[in-house]
């Protein structure tokens, strides 16, 4: 994986204060700052603490610039590098970046040690049926699936990461399934991706046959299909699906080329596609996400020690 480059971090101790780092993301749990170093949050979460450094999106904060930050030994300048990072990051998602993918990357060139804490990077895309679709989810901004693969490559190549929440078991799927049947003979990635790779014109070459219409792929499209019970009927087989059978078909072309689909950056002036602002449809694609982001850690922990053997 690529890091952004280097901006110019202080080489005297004295001038760079984060040498112990924690990191505290927006999940579920309790949580209390470090003894030692700085901690870094976001957004509405709040803390007392001295030690305790607060990062907002410029927008939910109504700033002008891409970051405000608060608490911190100078704001100013780490609002500065945290912009340079995520644009990095942006090259590389193809989205711009949540603040908590930013600040881990920034703080695993200042820092001697980096503790992250409640980010697994997975914020659920299951719609309630009190949202509307005109209103969209906030995560839905950023695309999740590579900022996991971003954050694995970060993790395994730097020795000073403790991030236990990055890593994922299996997804869980319903209990009144048999798992031990025999799953059917279908790629997921075909149904999954033929419409969209389709539609694209893409220059992805997958390793499997391009439907010519959507019959048994996902439509990815805004508008809602013309037969919703098969698409619901689809993502349902999708996401009941064991995950080792999704990593059975798994390449990293077609993981890359998927993340594209569970995302909208811009919701408020481009339509999102008609499974993200759909209820019914959404009660499956964390599942399916899941799975994927299954396939991309079990690909990123195999390709680890192959380059290591390679050094």
């Amino acid at each position: 994986m690529h890091t952004p480059q280097d901006p110019a971090t202080p080489e005297d101790n004295n001038l760079n204060p984060y040498q112990s780092v924690t990191v505290i993301g927006n999940a579920p749990g309790a949580w209390q700052p470090a003894d030692i170093g700085h901690t870094f949050v976001f957004n509405a979460t709040e803390h007392e603490a001295e030690n305790v450094i607060n990062i907002g999106n410029g927008p939910y904060a109504e700033s002008p610039h891409a970051f405000a930050v608060s608490n911190s030994p100078n704001d100013q300048q780490l609002v500065a590098l945290l912009t340079q990072v995520a644009q990095t990051l942006e090259q590389q998602l193809h989205c711009w970046p949540s603040s908590g993918l930013v600040t881990c990357f920034l703080m695993s060139i200042l820092a001697s040690e980096l503790t992250v804490h409640r980010m697994s990077l997975m914020p659920s895309l299951n719609r309630s049926r009190t949202l509307n679709e005109q209103e969209h989810l906030p995560c839905k901004v950023h695309n999740w699936l590579g900022e996991r693969r971003l954050a694995l490559g970060l993790q395994l190549t730097n020795p000073h990461i403790y991030w236990p929440g990055l890593l994922i078991d299996q997804a869980t799927i319903p209990e009144e399934l048999n798992t031990q049947a025999a799953q059917p003979d279908i790629n997921p990635f075909e149904v999954l991706l033929s419409d969209y790779i389709r539609r694209q014109n893409s220059d992805v070459k997958p390793t499997y046959h391009v439907a010519t219409s959507n019959a048994l792929a996902l439509q990815v499209t805004s508008e809602r299909p013309t037969q919703p019970d098969l698409q619901y009927a689809l993502l349902a087989a999708l996401s009941n699906l064991p995950s080792v059978h999704w990593l059975s078909y798994a390449t990293q072309d077609d993981l890359i080329t998927a993340e594209a689909l569970f995302y909208n950056e811009q919701p408020q002036t481009q339509a999102s596609y008609w499974y993200l602002v759909d209820y019914q449809a959404s009660q499956f694609l964390d599942n399916i996400r899941h799975h994927l982001a299954y396939c991309q850690q079990v690909l990123a922990l195999t390709a680890k020690p192959a380059a290591e053997n390679v050094l």
